[in-house]
């Protein structure tokens, strides 16, 4: 944070695994500062009343609780709020509640950890307060402003064409002259496939987006995939033979999921494997329970926390298709970001896949395989460790 001075820093988390691995994450956005923690709302305001902290970081609804209790008590200390991914109203009503900055788990690494407290930090100053607060509210306008431009123009592209085809019914309806029963079938087709890819990418941008509701119940991995096949068998266009490769273990332990929503996912990734091969070949599609002997976690992404003996369950997808060129990997899972030809893909189907996976505080990862083709691997949690 390039402080002149060691800081001390109030952490609000749980004694457990996530709170060990806030304190990790602390420590490395603020290597000069005092770490004190706070397991309870209650116990986080009485060391903010005690300590001279310049700043506290706190999570979920027990944070919600600090933000206002910290208020209440008149305490002049920024409060960095940590949203769950699919908690958008607790994130919400942090920012109403007076939160220094609000981040959802998903953003969260050193980096945004280190740039919001710096902020606060400046808030706190005297000198700097006012103008750290309008450099602040300038940057994040700035970035969302931007972010909501792309997101805008994205989807204004996406839409013109088929609406043109709409347009373009309409004026001919409008024309005073009498219509063949063949010709009122090919106005009826333009208006539904225009209205259709409408409708198409709209619900695929919410899809992308944060659901919110998930009906999570414990269901068979293996029936999950064969409810995906079933929907994408008839994809590879005519004349074009893709062969289904499966190996699904057997009494795989039932995974708690939105089963909706995880059908969907693995649709999209079996959508993708066909639409790379087109002269055909062979998609794999496999699955078996893994053992996890460590405590781990993927990078600094909110991706599954697993613990030591905790049991997963992995789907794996993989084609003999042409691969994802090295320098898009790491654009794969933008919104409206595709490898595929124009009018093949709108570039939604891996964002939307991704924050399935998120939300269900699973993991995903897709490289290429050595020789040919895509890996995409899922690992999710058992009902049992949900």
């Amino acid at each position: 944070m390039n402080q002149n001075q060691a800081t001390s820093l109030l952490l609000l988390a749980p004694d457990d695994q996530r709170g060990e691995y806030l304190r990790h994450l602390m420590r490395a956005a603020s290597k000069d500062s005092e770490i004190i923690s706070a397991a309870r709302p209650d116990e986080a305001l009485r060391k903010l009343t005690g300590a001279s902290c310049s700043a506290a970081v706190a999570e979920g609804s027990d944070g919600l609780a600090l933000i206002k209790a910290v208020s209440d008590a008149g305490l002049d200390v920024p409060v960095i709020f940590i949203a769950p991914d699919d908690e958008g109203d607790l994130f919400d009503q942090a920012r109403a509640a007076g939160a220094s900055e609000a981040i959802f788990r998903s953003e969260l690494s050193p980096d945004t950890l280190q740039n919001a407290l710096h902020y606060a930090l400046l808030y706190r100053s005297q000198d700097g307060q006012t103008e750290g607060k309008e450099k602040h509210a300038e940057v994040v306008a700035m970035e969302r402003t931007e972010s909501l431009a792309r997101l805008a123009s994205s989807i204004a592209h996406e839409v013109r064409n088929p609406l043109s085809l709409i347009i373009l019914a309409a004026d001919f309806l409008a024309k005073p002259k009498p219509l063949t029963d063949a010709v009122r079938a090919n106005v009826v087709n333009y208006l539904r496939h225009g209205a259709s890819r409408i409708e198409e990418v709209v619900t695929s941008v919410l899809a992308a987006c944060a659901p919110k509701e998930l009906a999570l119940e414990a269901h068979s991995t293996n029936e999950i995939i064969e409810e995906a096949l079933l929907s994408v068998q008839s994809r590879a266009p005519a004349g074009i033979q893709v062969n289904f490769i499966k190996d699904c273990a057997a009494n795989l332990p039932a995974v708690f999921v939105d089963r909706a929503r995880m059908v969907d996912a693995v649709r999209h990734l079996l959508t993708n494997a066909i639409d790379a091969m087109p002269t055909g070949g062979d998609i794999g599609i496999k699955s078996y329970a893994q053992i996890f002997t460590s405590s781990e976690r993927a990078d600094w992404q909110r991706e599954g926390w697993f613990r030591a003996g905790d049991v997963g369950v992995i789907i794996e997808i993989s084609d003999t298709g042409h691969g994802i060129p090295e320098d898009k990997l790491n654009h794969i899972y933008e919104l409206f970001f595709t490898t595929k030809p124009a009018g093949r893909g709108v570039g939604l189907g891996l964002a939307t896949v991704k924050k399935i996976i998120q939300i269900h505080n699973g993991r995903i990862a897709i490289t290429n395989r050595p020789k040919r083709g895509v890996l995409a691997m899922l690992t999710l949690k058992t009902a049992a460790h949900s």
